[in-house]
């Protein structure tokens, strides 16, 4: 039932996942399960765990998910049915990386509000907060950057309001 995913502890899910790749396996697809972002970076380790995940990504390292995934897809000699048995980790903090040339999908093309990103990172260190280690010290997009996304967003989407979100935005 649609119950049992809610009751399941994570060591259940785990087994569970663990079934579904042996299945996966020996039907001899090359299914690769990946993590990405700032937790799957501070928890690389137990991602690995008992074939949690196969690939690992931190949040500035998504460029290289092309890379990681032919590592993961090339046949293994030594593997049974050449079956990749690697796993491929890229968590490096990056000191430049904005995501300024990504382009959002929006999945509501009647929203008359969106979304800009403009800045990543935090250099406050909180005690209770992760963000300063999982997405680094604080950096902004360039200006022409926001303002050519909000364009597009106003001309060929439509949007009416804008919404400029970054962790610490005060320090744009």
């Amino acid at each position: 039932s649609k119950y049992d995913l809610v009751k399941m502890t994570k060591k259940e899910k785990r087994k569970q996942l663990q079934k579904q790749n042996a299945q996966q396996n020996k039907n001899n697809k090359k299914r690769i399960i990946g993590v990405l972002g700032c937790m799957a970076e501070r928890l690389k380790e137990d991602m690995f765990k008992d074939g949690t995940a196969d690939v690992v990504v931190g949040p500035d390292a998504y460029r290289d998910l092309p890379r990681l995934i032919s590592v993961l897809s090339a046949p293994s000699v030594s593997a049974p049915n050449n079956i990749p048995t690697e796993r491929a980790v890229n968590v490096q903090l990056s000191l430049d990386e904005t995501y300024a040339s990504i382009t959002p999908v929006r999945s509501n093309p009647n929203d008359t509000s969106a979304f800009v990103s403009i800045m990543r990172g935090c250099n406050n260190m909180c005690s209770y907060c992760v963000v300063p280690f999982t997405r680094g010290r604080e950096r902004s997009r360039e200006m022409e950057s926001v303002v050519e996304e909000t364009k597009r967003l106003l001309d060929e989407e439509g949007i009416k309001e804008v919404i400029l979100l970054g962790q610490n935005v005060n320090s744009y």
